[in-house]
This record gives C-alpha cells, sequence and structure tokens, in this order.
C-alpha cells in the first residue's frame, strides 16, 4: 500500500479542523457568544412574524421569508440555550463537510468565526448551493430564505440543463405554495416589509445590493458559459441582500470546488507530491 504526505496532512488537516470546532463549539456554548441572528428566528412571534420589522425595529427582527418559518420553527419548542448549541453544532458539521483541511484555517477568518458566534444561515446556503449541483431542489432553500441569491439558478439556464431548473424552480413553488396556505397574510407582511424598509448598505462595506449584482451576473455567466461551478457561489454570496462582514463566510462554498481541483492535479501528475512507500516484508 502507497501513501502520500498529502494524504497524511489532508487526513492531519481534518482532524485539527475537527478539534478546532469542538474546542469553539464548547467555547461559545459556555459563555453564550453573540447569538444576534438565531435569537431573532426564535424569539419571532409564529402569529406575527414581522411585527418587529414593521414597527421599524432592528434587533429581533424576523427577516426572511415566510417559508423560512418552516424550517426554523421548531427552534422555539427548545430553550434558547439548547437550540444555540445545536444550531451552531450544524453549522460547525457543515464547515467541516464543505472545508475539509480547510476547516482550520476558515474558521480563524472574521467572516466564518463570527457567522457560527451569530447564528447565520449563510453556511447553510452555502450547502444548499453545493447540493444543489446534485440535488437541485435544494436551491428551493435558497430562494425561500435569502431570496437574491438564486440569481446562480442562471447558472443551469446557461448549461441549458433545463431538467434541473425545472426541478429547483418545481420545488421552490411547491414549498412556496405551502408556506402561502398555510398563512397567507405573513407573505403580505413579508412584502411591506420590502417595500416600507429596503435596506441598501451596511458597514464596514457599504455596498447596496444595486452595485452588487451586475458584478453577480457576471460571475454566474462567466460560470455557465464555461461550466465551472463555483462561480455560481460566488455570484449567489455577491447577490446576498444586504453584505455583512460575516456574508463572506458564504464563500466556503467555494471550497469543495478547490479541493476536487487539487485532487485531480495530483492524480494528473501535474502537481506532484512525495510517496511513503513502507519497506517490503522480510521473508522469515
Amino acid at each position: 500500500m502507497t501513501f502520500t504526505w498529502t494524504r497524511i496532512v489532508r487526513d492531519a488537516l481534518v482532524l485539527l479542523g475537527v478539534i478546532a470546532a469542538a474546542v469553539y463549539w464548547i467555547a461559545l456554548t459556555e459563555s453564550g457568544g453573540q447569538p444576534v441572528d438565531a435569537h431573532a428566528y426564535w424569539a419571532a412571534d409564529p402569529g406575527n412574524l414581522y411585527g418587529l420589522a414593521l414597527a421599524g425595529q432592528t434587533s429581533d427582527r424576523y427577516a426572511y421569508t415566510p417559508a423560512f418559518e418552516l424550517a426554523i420553527g421548531w427552534s422555539r419548542l427548545l430553550p434558547f440555550e439548547v437550540f444555540m448549541a445545536i444550531w451552531r453544532a450544524i453549522l460547525l458539521a457543515i464547515l467541516v463537510y464543505l472545508a475539509g483541511p480547510f476547516t482550520l484555517f476558515a474558521l480563524l477568518t472574521v467572516p466564518v468565526a463570527s457567522e457560527i458566534n451569530a447564528g447565520n444561515i449563510q453556511l447553510v446556503l452555502a450547502l444548499a448551493i453545493v447540493l444543489g449541483f446534485r440535488w437541485p431542489a435544494t436551491w428551493a432553500f435558497v430562494v425561500l430564505t435569502k431570496v437574491t441569491p438564486g440569481i446562480g439558478l442562471l447558472w443551469f439556464a446557461l448549461r441549458r440543463r433545463w431538467r434541473e431548473l425545472g426541478i429547483a424552480i418545481g420545488a421552490t413553488v411547491a414549498i412556496g405554495a405551502v408556506s402561502l396556505l398555510l398563512g397567507p397574510g405573513r407573505w403580505i407582511d413579508y412584502v411591506r416589509v420590502l417595500v416600507s424598509s429596503p435596506e441598501t448598505s451596511v458597514a464596514p462595506y457599504y455596498l447596496p445590493l444595486f452595485v452588487r449584482l451586475p458584478v453577480a451576473l457576471a460571475f454566474v455567466a462567466w460560470g455557465g458559459w464555461t461550466g465551472k461551478r463555483w462561480p455560481a457561489v460566488v455570484a449567489a454570496t455577491i447577490a446576498l441582500p444586504v453584505y455583512f462582514i460575516i456574508s463572506s463566510s458564504m464563500l466556503v462554498g467555494v471550497l469543495p470546488f478547490v479541493r476536487q481541483a487539487l485532487g485531480r492535479l495530483i492524480d494528473e501528475g501535474r502537481l506532484p507530491v512525495p510517496r511513503l512507500n513502507p519497506a517490503p516484508e522480510v521473508a522469515p
């Protein structure tokens, strides 16, 4: 059996990443951290999801489509501390899955560490996009939460992959329809929130959506024409409705494609790596 330094280093880095994720989870669970985003999901009133937003309040307001309530409503069955421990564990597991040997390095960045601390959904969006190239229905989560990152679906149109595009759109419409039937008034309130309090730009980047949107379109168009998938992740990230400092954490979704590319280079011999050949057994 032949081993390579690449495999040894890769496995060691994955292990370090898992350990770092566990340590960070313990630290946040013990200290509480600042779970400002997750608290907004948990504290939302199911009977009046957009009450705080319509009142002009910026903290603890529910800012996603009513369909997201179908995915997050379970959180209110638990004490907030328990929900937060579970939610951060999910986010860290997603990080390890997407980043692999790059987990430790990603966790050391401000956007990723802050994302997990706050309990936002950028990492879940990244996972949905990556999985969406195999199971297009996961794009429904992208469209039915922050909406505008759904621009990444243009990749399928440009590649003329109509079946996958149809599945993504069909799943989105189906879940949205269920949400509408369960609470039509919520969708009316959601539209009222969009119209009454549009968010254009925030610190530290101050980049409104209309400035970022052409760049996002350029990325997804280039990815569609070349067949590369990672530009769709970049496009969806750039097209987030509001770009905070933690928004860049969604770029973790690029790492699976980086890992695949490195693996191909090694397999093709274009990225030579030293090998460890165990000594042959000596016959007795």
